[in-house]
């Protein structure tokens, strides 16, 4: 620990969110300590997906003039592939667009990704700790003004350390133990409203990443899962490919696996053994599992973003839009607003609520507070339409089969049996009923 224990602010963890609010106060010549219980900023990381690159630009503008990048592959083909019990369909997009300079997104490991953030943070003035477990919050009449940590006073002391600054901000996670301390929200999450995501990363022999999937080394592939992935549950099964391995992961809301007996390691393994996927990865070698929580708690679970004192930003706010498959950049921009009102509030030499609260104002005109309201129903639909992911991917490989093999049959019988197949998987009520509910869902009704 530095010998100063008095900062202009103090940023507890070391993911995008907090790394990004850090960098932000820094290049505006704040004092900032960042304190990360892990190794390094990432070690404790398992998130092997897409990060966007117009939310790093806005951090690093220098981004490409750098010789490593700390990404796997660009991508360049995205969408999803639905699966049945022995098939695939796989819709899939990609246009000249996706090959412009610079790629609009990347597949990334974070334990690679964090690091290179947080040196970035460093480069701007930052003072990264890591190591280091935050304990409490210190609060006086509702004023949260430091952080108490699991590191002596001294080496002579066995006192704990504090943390003192006239800002904390909360990047914890979606562990939300610390954003409850500071009365930002009065509760824990509930199992409906996080989702537990399984992990794998996978070795491929060299070159086969880009034989099996149909890629120059240059290229990448990002898809979600849906159907047998998840055994017919509300949620998705994702792969993205990484320059000599691929990550293949399944999420369930974690009431899912409580109520329905489901154990996350079985998923995995089922969706494996899947014929596509057991063709896909052959030969492959496992280098790591992990499962971690993925907030879904939206709108109706947002907490106060800012207090006396304090602001909480990233997955500890719940800024996810798993629809869009955006997480990483939403962190980021929080961030970014958080940092810019903790700038505004050392200007002013008003720490309170009402300054701090520039930063939850920029977040209800930005396009995420928008997007949380406009699918703040999305769970309630989703539980509410298992058929979407019971019998629709299903059903579409099915009808596909027919169509393709149709070849030495009367046409009329064909399409007799695959009128007959909706009619026995969901019936010409429910397909009406199903196609009116997904659209007042999307049309925000």
């Amino acid at each position: 620990m530095s010998n100063s224990f008095r900062y202009d602010v103090v940023v507890v963890g070391g993911g995008p969110a907090g790394l990004s609010a850090a960098m932000t106060c820094a290049r505006h010549g704040l004092s900032v300590i960042l304190l990360e219980r892990g190794r390094f900023a990432g070690a404790k990381n398992l998130f092997g997906g897409v990060v966007y690159t117009e939310s790093v630009l806005s951090l690093a503008p220098d981004l490409f003039s750098e010789k490593r990048l700390p990404f796997e592959r660009p991508v360049t083909e995205e969408g999803w592939w639905l699966l049945s019990e022995d098939g695939v369909v796989k819709i899939t997009h990609t246009e000249k667009g996706l090959y412009e300079k610079p790629p609009r997104a990347y597949t990334a490991f974070r334990a690679r990704f964090d690091p290179w953030l947080a040196q970035k943070a460093e480069e701007a003035g930052v003072l990264v700790i890591p190591k280091v477990k935050v304990l409490d919050l210190i609060c006086a009449n509702g004023k949260v003004s430091g952080v108490l940590v699991d590191r002596p006073r001294d080496w002579e002391s066995s006192e704990l350390a504090e943390v003192r600054a006239p800002v904390t901000i909360i990047s914890e996670g979606v562990n939300r133990l610390l954003t409850q301390k500071a009365g930002l929200i009065p509760r824990d999450f509930t199992p409906e409203e996080v989702a537990l995501s399984v992990k794998e990363v996978i070795q491929l022999p060299k070159g086969e990443v880009e034989k099996r999937f149909g890629l120059s080394e240059d290229e990448g592939l990002a898809v979600e899962l849906l159907g047998e992935a998840t055994l017919g549950f509300p949620g998705s099964g994702f792969l993205y490919t990484n320059t000599t391995s691929v990550s293949l992961g399944v999420g369930l809301f974690l009431s899912d696996f409580a109520e329905k007996g489901l154990k996350p390691y079985e998923l995995l393994e089922n969706l494996k053994k899947h014929p596509v996927m057991a063709r896909l990865l052959s030969g492959g070698e496992t280098l790591e599992y992990g499962a971690h929580l993925i907030p879904e708690w939206g709108l109706e679970g947002l907490p106060r973003l800012c207090g006396e004192g304090v602001m909480v930003v990233g997955d500890a706010a719940g800024l996810v839009n798993p629809l869009f498959r955006e997480g990483t950049n939403l962190a980021i921009y929080s961030g970014i607003m958080a940092g810019k009102a903790a700038v505004f509030a050392h200007e002013k030499g008003d720490f309170g609520h009402e300054t701090l609260k520039l930063y939850e104002e920029a977040f209800r005109e930005s396009y995420i507070y928008r997007d949380l309201k406009y699918f703040r129903r999305l769970k309630k639909f989703l539980r509410e339409n298992r058929s979407l992911f019971a019998d629709y991917p299903e059903i579409i490989n099915r009808v596909l089969h027919l169509y393709l093999s149709a070849q030495g049959r009367a046409k009329e019988e064909v399409f007799q049996e695959i009128f007959g197949l909706f009619r026995k998987r969901r019936g010409l009520t429910g397909l009406l009923r199903d196609f009116v509910k997904t659209f007042r869902f999307f049309k925000g009704w």
